[in-house]
């Protein structure tokens, strides 16, 4: 006999059926996969924070290193400049002559009764080389020109001489005749009144810069050196 339930049906115990177990695992597999979802999102929201963090911090990076270059170019400048500088103030300090000992050697060289009415100096670049090459200038009164080739000789030893060129010479104020019986005389600016006036050209070396370091040649006695 089949027994009768008779109760309401609000008050009846429910039973599971297969149709209940199926639907609560689906929901199950739902729930894990919305689970997945969210931790995927979550990992994923992550990594783009934290490599939009890096960017940023790369970006900060370099406008710092940026910053920094243009507070380092001053400096590279100043350096350039400074370099620049030295560099100048060498080759000038390496081309300056030994004016004392210069003079001291003139002193020397010169024939006696012969002096001098003008100096002039001047540099020209040697040979393309960079190097400045002076030229000495000279002007003076000699009694005659044997006198003046004997100078030319004895400037020749100077230590600086290359080469040693007459530019001028001119007769002192000594009255010649024409043959026409009338005194003539020379015009002559110089000074040297009867005396010959000369100009003599002294192309000197390119100076190297032993004078300053004390690697010279010692100066001979005839010009005005040690014994």
């Amino acid at each position: 006999m089949r027994p009768v339930n008779l109760l309401p049906a609000r008050y009846r115990p429910r039973t599971g059926g297969s149709g209940d177990s199926k639907t609560a695992y689906v929901a199950l597999g739902v729930l894990a996969l919305l689970a997945l979802a969210v931790f995927g999102y979550v990992m994923t929201a992550n990594k783009t924070s934290s490599r939009n963090a890096e960017i940023a911090a790369a970006r900060q990076q370099i406008e710092a290193a940026e910053t920094q270059s243009v507070t380092l170019q001053g400096f590279g400048d100043f350096a350039g400049i400074k370099q620049a500088r030295l560099s100048e103030v060498k080759t000038l300090a390496t081309s300056r002559l030994d004016w004392e000992r210069l003079f001291r050697e003139l002193a020397h060289v010169l024939p006696e009764g012969m002096w001098l009415t003008g100096f002039e100096s001047q540099a020209a670049e040697a040979d393309g080389g960079g190097e400045l090459q002076p030229t000495l200038t000279l002007k003076g009164c000699a009694k005659d020109h044997a006198q003046i080739a004997d100078a030319m000789v004895r400037l020749r030893e100077l230590h600086v001489a290359e080469d040693v060129e007459l530019t001028q010479t001119v007769a002192g104020e000594k009255e010649q005749s024409t043959g026409l019986g009338a005194p003539v005389a020379t015009q002559d600016d110089s000074g040297c009144g009867e005396l010959y006036s000369f100009e003599v050209s002294v192309t000197m070396a390119a100076p190297t810069g032993a004078e300053l370091t004390g690697t010279e040649e010692p100066v001979p006695a005839s010009l005005g050196g040690g014994s």
